[in-house]
Formats: C-alpha cells, structure tokens, sequence
C-alpha cells in the first residue's frame, strides 16, 4: 500500500480540522504550508487535494478574452475525481491521488463571442516547480514570474483542441500561445480567506486574492499569426483539501472591474434540500478589500443551452443592490460548464462580468467524464513516466 507521506489514509479531508493540520500518530501533520505570502504555493498535501493560478485578461477593442489556469490537481478533471473516489472507498487498497501527482495547464482565447482557440494538457509530477515566497510557477516549458516592480508575467503555449461531430480533435499543426505582462493598478497584499464551507464541501477551501485589477499587456500567437493584446485582467488563488464539487449542485463565481475597482463573486447553491445558498462579494479598489453584505441572491436560471446538453443558466443575477447581472453570452457551453458574459452594474457605473457556471455532479456520468478527458493532452505526462 502506498501511503501520501504523514496522512492518515483513515481520515477523510472532512475530519481535518480548521488548521489544516491532521493528526497522525502522537504528531500532527500539516496537510498544505501557511506561506507568508498568499500568493506562494502552499503545498497541498492532502488526497484529492488542489491549487490553482488563475488569471483572466480583456481587449474590448478587439472583443478578445483570455483564461490562463495553472494547476496542481484540475477540480473538474474526470479521472482525478475517479481516483479519489476509488481512494475514499477503498482507503486501503488504493493509492490516494495527490495534487503534486498532477500539474497541468489550461488556455483559452475568445473572440467575438466564442472560444477562438484552447488547449489543456497534463504533465508528469517532475515537470512541476514553485515558490512559496511569490508567485513564481512553471510547469514543463510554461512560465509564470513576479517581476520586481510587482508584475505578473505570463510565458505559456500548447496544441489546441477543438470540438467536431466526431467529438474532441487536437490539432498538431498548430501553437497557441500566451505571453502576457499582468501589471497591478493597486499595491495590495493578497488577502486570503476561506469559502464553500466545509458544512456544505466536507473539505477546507481558500481564496487568495491576489492582483484583482490590473493592465494587461502582450501577445498572443495563433496557428503562426502573432496578435497584438491591450485592455486589463484579474488574478486570484484557489487551494484547498479535497475535490470542491461535493455538497455542490451548482456553482456560479466571476468578477466585473469597473475603472480602478473590481466586484468578485461566488454564489454557492448546494444539493441538500432546505440547505441554504452561500455567497461572497468582494470589493477592491485603492483602498483595499472588503466583503459586502448581501443577503439574499435573487438568480433566475430560466434559460437553457443545447450546445451543452439542456444546462441552465440566469438571464439575471442580482447580488443585493450592488450588483446586477444581465443580458448573458455564452461563450463556452460545455455539457458540464460554462463561461458567460455578462453586462454588469454597480453603482451607476456599467461593464462586463466575466463568470462561469459548473454543475459538479455531471462529472460522475461516466461517458461524459470520458469524453471530456478526449480533449485534454497528456502526451507531456506519458512521455515523463518513461
């Protein structure tokens, strides 16, 4: 039996407690490193673990947007669920899927309202190296570093896949790649926090954010053709110990800068009946971060998208009064996920909400999970366990 080094294959990530510390033996193991910055890599070390880089971009001038996730353990990866699973079942007989077992990449442009190119892949346990004192991560050839005037700069590129009737079809003759500089309009540490509770998750989860809204500078380089990027981006963190779908029925998270300030936002509805929605609003600007109250989320989920098999989603969402969202594009329908666009009020002042919407529970359809693992390469990852 192989066994995650200092964890009790016993005990489940809901019985870790508040610290992140589990106890083993007469010691207490910690299962992920409280990093003096936030921003660092925290060294997930619980089973069904994850930590993520996550950094969104938007030229209005060209209606281009960009996603760039940097991964240890993607949350939505169909055979890292199964593994847990099987782990949690079978405690003993199985070994427990680690995030450092798992890094991976993911991009995708849009452009005029639909996805332009995109690519995922996944790579073996070595092609993995961080930081925990900056936000400082590569993964095989993929670069991300913090310059010394506070810079975010972005060096990633990959084989783009695209969806046909035949199902999912990467396209080897072609480069996607992503080179960015994301600077921030405000000096803030990060600030993290904690959210989807471990009342609804059964695990600890936290949020870091980190560079909320910054100018966004760079180049894009789609099948040889290299395309000029200018407009402005956010960035946060995400890690936490065990799979963020469970206790989920559906998921909604996004944000909306509005000039010099950002709105960021989950809205967390969970599949025990009479169990209650949770939220978070987050505002940044100059002065720093705060949480609004606000009560209760008024969301109409009354449409429906065929593209990605009959998924609901809001025409309106009205966090409080200081955030409205309306008149939703999908960019992204996938049978499990979307990103949509939204046009976004708060306080007089309007602009576009960036947001996704996941229903977990799809993820155990196990002709869905194969299908979407079609789409993801993983060529880096066979090639470093020879």
């Amino acid at each position: 039996m192989r066994v995650a080094e200092g964890y009790d294959t016993t005990m489940t990530s809901s019985q870790v407690p508040a610290d992140g510390v589990a106890p083993y033996g007469s010691s207490r193991v910690p299962l992920f490193d409280a990093c003096a910055f936030a921003d660092g890599h925290h060294d997930v070390r619980a089973p069904g673990g994850y930590e993520w880089w996550y950094f969104d971009a938007e030229d209005p001038a060209s209606d281009t947007q960009i996603v760039v996730i940097m991964m240890q353990a993607f949350i939505f990866h169909p055979g890292y669920l199964r593994a847990y699973a099987r782990y949690m079942k079978h405690p003993t007989r199985h070994a427990p899927p680690l995030p450092a077992d798992h890094p991976s990449l993911y991009a995708c442009v849009y452009r005029a309202g639909r996805i332009w190119r995109q690519f995922y892949t996944d790579y073996a346990p070595g092609d993995f190296a961080s930081r925990s004192d900056r936000a400082e991560v590569s993964i095989g050839p993929h670069r991300l570093t913090t310059e010394p005037d506070g810079a975010y700069a972005l060096d990633v590129a990959g084989t783009p896949w695209r969806l046909t009737a035949r199902g999912p079809r990467r396209f080897d003759d072609e480069t996607l790649g992503v080179r960015l500089r994301f600077s921030p309009r405000h000096r803030i540490n990060p600030v993290e926090r904690r959210f989807l509770s471990e009342q609804m998750t059964g695990a600890e989860h936290h949020w870091v954010i980190a560079a909320p809204v910054c100018d966004v500078r760079g180049e894009l380089e789609v099948a040889g053709e290299r395309v000029l990027f200018s407009g402005r981006g956010y960035h946060d963190h995400n890690f936490g110990l065990a799979p963020i779908g469970s206790g989920l029925y559906r998921w909604t998270w996004g944000r909306a800068i509005f000039g010099s300030r950002v709105l960021t936002f989950h809205y967390a509805e969970p599949k025990a009946r009479g169990a209650e929605a949770e939220t978070h609003l987050i505002e940044v600007d100059e002065k720093g971060a705060r949480e609004i109250e606000v009560g209760e989320v008024r969301a109409q989920f009354d449409r429906t998208s065929a593209m990605a098999m009959q998924l609901k989603y809001p025409s309106e969402v009205d966090f409080g009064s200081k955030l409205r969202l309306s008149n939703p594009r999908v960019l992204d329908p996938a049978p499990f996920y979307m990103r949509i666009a939204f046009d976004a009020e708060s306080d007089g002042e309007r602009s576009m909400a960036f947001a996704e919407l996941a229903y977990p529970h799809r993820l155990r359809w196990p002709l869905l999970g194969r299908m979407i693992q079609m789409s993801f390469d993983d060529r880096p990852r066979r090639a470093g366990r020879r």
